[in-house]
């Protein structure tokens, strides 16, 4: 078998754990995205992928027969020797850390190091009251000397050090003790984080590579990983940092860490002062999207038109009319218009968003064009000036070029205007008058790119559902505009 399956036209590989090693890793099947749509590579890909799959049973059933215990065997108990030794190692740690954390070029996840030693310190005396995740971890008394050394550093009077500082960076509890079936290295999640930038733009892998390296500590369980999260949200949320920001780094992180082998369940928590934060943070990602009123966005194509720029007028236009994200539009060359056929056998011309690259799965769909916006469409799109053998990244960079002129060109237009407003605002004043027309909130997403559902509904790899709903909706949409 080759356990290959297509999913928006690129490979995957799948294949089911053995009962006894998907009781252990707590999934019952294995899934690898493979990055390509030809199948002769995937095959290739494939056969180092099942070299994995092996290797991850084999330390598995391994891992877990060597965990097991004989019934009677006593846990090890507390050396309070090695308690009371380890204070002045401990001490050590965290004063060199919040020194550092002190420094205008020092690491820290705060803005300022008040912030950066008040939230460390709140970290360590939930260990202390036991109850911080990782409270299990550490001896009452460490917490109570690394408070101790905190407060010292921010009062002005660090504690003596015994020893010279040992390099390397050193932050609030989240270090590994145990190593349990849970584990999971740096390795395995270069892999993940592989195979994850392989799925989405160049921008986004190099925003999620930085965010990555910033907050995740290797080797690491699900358990710590999930505190390192959070303690880096508390952090941004303490130095003013805007809760959709926290919430869209949060859920990139955890999208990254379900691609490991056995953690496809981890999430956020929902309890706790933070958590709630967080997660209050989605709620204004979705709902603070301004919009332009129709009379501002009248003044805005006048101000485009005046600049004597057809391409940059036109593409406004476009975007506002089908809720498409600036770079999905200015990044593509003529190959984006296709004629496509459903599975009724109607043709009809589409523009294909995401071909060249995709935020996101959802984001790769077919848009219906309606015949009097052909011409616009080849206007713009023929505007990329790239050659048809351009590599994704010279487009996205082309795209990025684009965007960042009509941007400009928009704030012009926008001047005098209420904050907020910005060339985004044309893709959300088009969700908006999609509601308008009666879309549901799943049509909309569908037409947007922004639902897992709408892109299997409208997919331009392989789908072949009838585009009369998105079409009838965008066609409501032209009607209020013009």
């Amino acid at each position: 078998m080759s356990y290959l399956s297509r999913r928006d036209g690129r490979y995957h590989y799948r294949r089911r754990f053995p009962a006894d090693v998907a009781l252990i890793v707590g999934r019952a099947e294995f899934r690898k995205a493979l990055g390509t749509a030809d199948r002769a590579e995937a095959l290739r890909l494939a056969r180092q992928v099942s070299v994995e799959f092996d290797k991850i049973c084999a330390q598995a059933v391994q891992g877990h027969c060597g965990d097991v215990r004989p019934i009677g065997d006593e846990l090890p108990g507390v050396d309070a020797n090695a308690v009371l030794s380890g204070l002045q190692a401990v001490v050590e740690r965290v004063t060199l850390a919040a020194v550092q954390a002190m420094h205008p070029r020092g690491q820290r996840l705060a803005k300022s190091w008040q912030a950066e030693l008040e939230w460390q310190e709140r970290a360590w005396q939930a260990v202390a009251d036991g109850t911080h995740i990782d409270a299990a971890k550490y001896h009452p008394l460490e917490a109570m000397a690394a408070l101790k050394a905190i407060r010292a550093v921010r009062d002005g009077s660090p504690m003596p050090l015994a020893a010279p500082p040992v390099a390397g960076e050193v932050r609030a509890p989240q270090q590994q003790r145990a190593v349990d079936d849970d584990h999971r290295t740096g390795g395995e999640f270069a892999e993940a984080l592989d195979g994850y930038c392989q799925r989405v733009s160049s921008g986004r892998a190099s925003i999620m590579r930085k965010l990555c390296s910033d907050v995740l500590s290797w080797p690491s369980t699900q358990a710590e990983q999930v505190q390192r999260i959070m303690q880096y949200a508390e952090g941004k949320l303490a130095s003013d940092g805007k809760a959709s920001s926290v919430h869209t780094q949060a859920a990139g992180l955890i999208t990254i860490l379900r691609e490991l082998p056995g953690w496809s369940g981890i999430s956020l928590p929902r309890t706790g002062a933070v958590a709630r934060a967080v997660r209050a943070g989605a709620g204004l990602s979705k709902d603070a999207r301004d919009s332009m009123p129709l009379a501002v966005l009248d003044n805005v194509h006048k101000s485009l038109a005046a600049r004597g720029d057809e391409v940059d007028a036109t593409a406004a236009r476009l975007l506002v009319r089908y809720g498409l994200r600036p770079i999905e539009l200015l990044q593509e060359g003529l190959d984006a218009l296709s004629e496509r056929v459903d599975i009724l056998g109607t043709r009809e011309l589409v523009f294909r968003a995401g071909l060249s690259g995709a935020k996101n799965s959802a984001s790769r769909r077919d848009l219906p064009v309606h015949d009097d916006d052909i011409t616009a469409f080849k206007l713009v799109l023929a505007a990329v000036n790239l050659p048809e053998n351009a590599t994704k990244h010279q487009r996205e960079r082309r795209g990025r070029q684009r965007v960042t002129r009509l941007s400009a060109a928009v704030r012009i237009g926008l001047r005098g205007q209420p904050d907020g407003l910005s060339l985004y605002s044309l893709r959300h004043t088009c969700a908006d008058l999609l509601r308008a027309v009666g879309a549901s909130g799943e049509e909309v997403g569908a037409v947007l790119g922004h639902t897992s559902k709408g892109s299997r509904a409208t997919s331009i790899y392989g789908g072949s559902a009838p585009l009369d709903r998105p079409r009838a909706l965008l066609a409501a949409v032209r009607n209020l505009l013009d």
